[in-house]
């Protein structure tokens, strides 16, 4: 199965921990397409910059629509209220390089 890669950048109050932006983008998918969708989906946290508020995101080329719905509807983690948004998606993730997402690649 192919992959999808996309770059989220997450707004929010104060800096969410790598841990927590996996837990927000799981419970989004989970709650909004249900444990049959979260394995279709299959979302997987690649990196994640904790100064920058931006990470990588995978998940199966089917079901990109999806995983770009439920990464929008993220609302808050545990303690923060955050949004978060898709800046690119690509089929690798050299695709996604951008000037802001540099501290991602090495």
């Amino acid at each position: 199965m192919t992959k999808r890669y996309l770059l989220v950048k997450l707004v929010c109050e104060s800096q969410v921990s790598n841990q927590q932006f996996d837990e927000a983008l799981n419970a989004s998918v989970q709650k909004y397409f249900g444990e049959v969708g979260f394995s279709r989906i299959n979302p997987k946290v690649v990196r994640y910059d904790v100064p920058s508020s931006t990470g990588i995101v995978s998940c199966d080329s089917t079901a990109l629509a999806d995983l770009e719905s439920a990464v929008s509807l993220i609302a808050k983690g545990s303690e923060n209220s955050m949004s978060a948004l898709v800046l690119r998606v690509s089929g690798t993730i050299k695709g996604l390089r951008t000037p802001a997402s540099r501290n991602l690649f090495h």
